[in-house]
């Protein structure tokens, strides 16, 4: 508190930077795991009316387990590029009850068989390039709830 009021910064200015910190922190793209959105509940404020997913971080030659929810005869969509600079996936495991794939060069998308409601699951590797332009990998299982409505 001191090199704030030494600087000349209000004390709600200094506050809200002391806030602003820690959270800047814990959003590194380089720790393992996934976050989701702060508010809304378990997913967040999810905007997307066919699934319901958490938001994920990059993390170096680790395996990340994610649950997501999607609705019936709807497909779901894995945007990539909010992860860094993607290079693309091998999918490891296919899904028994619907497809997995590219959708374009840094998004995939899960879509369910038609009709299909139940569980599913598939893993794919996910590659990218650190700033030096060395490839990195990780893991990624997906489980799948796939329901009438959300």
């Amino acid at each position: 508190m001191k090199f704030f009021s030494a600087c000349g910064f209000s004390g709600l200015f200094a506050i809200a930077i002391l806030v602003l910190i820690p959270q800047t922190a814990a959003a590194s793209k380089m720790q393992p795991g996934m976050m989701g959105h702060r508010t809304g509940g378990r997913f967040g404020l999810n905007a997307n009316t066919t699934c319901r997913r958490p938001h994920l971080n990059i993390c170096q030659a680790c395996h990340v387990s994610i649950r997501m929810k999607v609705k019936q005869d709807t497909a779901c969509t894995l945007n990539f590029r909010s992860l860094g600079p993607f290079a693309g996936q091998e999918i490891l495991v296919r899904p028994q009850n619907g497809i997995y794939g590219s959708a374009n060069e840094t998004a995939s998308a899960y879509r369910p068989n038609p009709g299909y409601v139940g569980r599913d699951h598939f893993e794919t590797r996910l590659y990218f390039e650190e700033g030096s332009g060395k490839r990195t990998f990780m893991n990624l299982g997906v489980y799948v709830l796939v329901v009438p409505e959300l």
